[in-house]
């Protein structure tokens, strides 16, 4: 025999009987029965039970025992580093287009493929890529951040929001950088949106970069039977880069904060009929005519959906979106009149096979118009394939109209472009509001 042979036949003895040991119990407790007292040997008293190797031959053909169920940590130190990591989501928006002029304006999320008066805008970019990281802080807290990079342009704070999450009587608070709940269209993410560009009022009337800014969110629940909820924010928002068009908000001292109110309502009519709308006010100062003119928003916003519980017939849906802005600027001397002006959008998105939707939208500003805002309208196309719910490819199309006075708002100087976009998410994405 080999040096230590003898030593590994008793280690195996050792532990073939420790197994046995355990193993006899436990069929007997799962049996109903007391298990039989073992003895040296692995043998019940009086020598009569079975003996090792029968046992092990027994444990390994029982067929009737279920698996043993995952471990599960039951330390509390062990569960609190578990819930260390928050979800993590990447989405990007990649866009090839050509158009044959730059547009009225663009929206920071928009692709932008440069060009100008002599360089037509064409080729690729990367619209956008979001990175997001979501997780429950605590009983009484929650964190979302969400980073973006948009168009190359650099790394932006999109949203780094704290939200409460147990306070009483339906009162919630946040606190951070956020997209403002005012309208519908202004606090949807690149990816929530229906078609490649935003709607021409959120540049218009809430900024490049719509009403984002650091701030506090005050929302209360009513206790009634359906959906219905007032908000007040109160925001920094920073004097804007681009004085090429007027920005309603960020003018004035430091000390002059932007404020908005938001009342929502959502009720579902029937089990395939939801009804969704707000009334929305901002008030702040302006650049325009000159630094610290006040200036207020107004806005309505309305959502309409139609999707039967059961689609698989046909898998036709409906969702129809407007919202309406009304601004005024108010004068800063005397003999100066107060600048008023409108914009608006209309949407219908049809989905017309499991995979394919269509949508169709109509925009324009200046309704009413005043000399800081001129006429402009925008029809759009969009036809979107669903691979999944992870990657989808769209096709847009849009012209777009600038009339001079007198002119028919769909006559004027013509802009047209064409976008393929690709989009696709990795990770676990928390759910976004309705």
């Amino acid at each position: 025999m080999r040096p230590g042979s003898s030593m590994r036949t008793g280690l195996f003895k050792a532990v073939a009987l420790a197994l046995v040991a355990f193993a006899v119990p436990v069929r007997a407790q799962d049996a109903g029965a007391e298990p039989p007292p073992t003895v040296a040997g692995g043998q019940a008293d009086g020598g009569t039970g079975p003996s090792l190797l029968e046992e092990i031959n027994a444990a390994a053909s029982d067929t009737t025992r279920q698996p043993a169920a995952p471990a599960v940590p039951s330390s509390p130190t062990a569960r609190t580093f578990q819930s260390f990591n928050p979800d993590i989501s990447v989405i990007i928006d990649g866009t090839a287009g050509y158009a044959n002029k730059r547009s009225y304006s663009m929206a920071g999320d928009d692709p932008d493929l440069k060009g100008g008066s002599n360089d037509r805008p064409a080729g690729f970019t990367l619209q956008e890529l979001e990175v997001a990281f979501q997780a429950v802080v605590d009983p009484y807290f929650r964190a979302d951040v969400f980073l973006t990079i948009p168009n190359l342009q650099g790394i932006e704070v999109e949203e780094a929001v704290v939200t409460t999450t147990s306070l009483p009587a339906g009162f919630q608070v946040r606190a951070g950088v956020f997209r403002s709940a005012f309208g519908r269209q202004n606090g949807q993410h690149l990816h929530l949106q229906d078609f490649t560009r935003r709607p021409l009022i959120n540049e218009a009337f809430l900024g490049v970069d719509g009403l984002r800014a650091p701030g506090m969110q005050v929302s209360w629940l009513f206790p009634t039977s359906f959906f219905l909820q007032l908000s007040a924010e109160a925001f920094s928002v920073p004097r804007p880069e681009d004085t090429g068009h007027l920005t309603s908000f960020g003018g004035g001292k430091r000390t002059d904060l932007t404020y908005t109110t938001e009342l929502k309502v959502f009720v579902p009519a029937t089990q395939a009929l939801s009804l969704y709308g707000g009334i929305n006010a901002a008030f702040g100062k302006s650049t325009y005519p000159r630094d610290g003119a006040s200036t207020s928003v107004e806005g309505l916003d309305f959502y309409l959906k139609y999707k039967p519980p059961n689609v698989v017939g046909g898998y036709f849906s409906l969702a129809w979106t407007t919202e309406y802005f009304l601004r005024q600027v108010q004068p800063l001397a005397a003999g100066e009149t107060v600048a008023q002006d409108g914009g608006l959008y209309t949407q219908l998105v049809f989905q017309l096979a499991r995979q394919w939707l269509l949508g169709v939208r109509q925009d324009f500003l200046g309704v009413p118009h005043s000399t800081l805002q001129p006429r402009v309208q925008r029809t759009s196309l969009s036809l979107t394939f669903v691979f999944s719910e992870f990657a989808r490819l769209r096709l847009y199309g849009e012209r777009e109209t600038t009339p001079a006075a007198g002119q028919s708002i769909f006559s004027g100087p013509e802009c047209y472009a064409t976008y393929l976009q690709l989009e696709v998410a990795i990770g676990a994405h928390g759910a976004h509001p309705f």
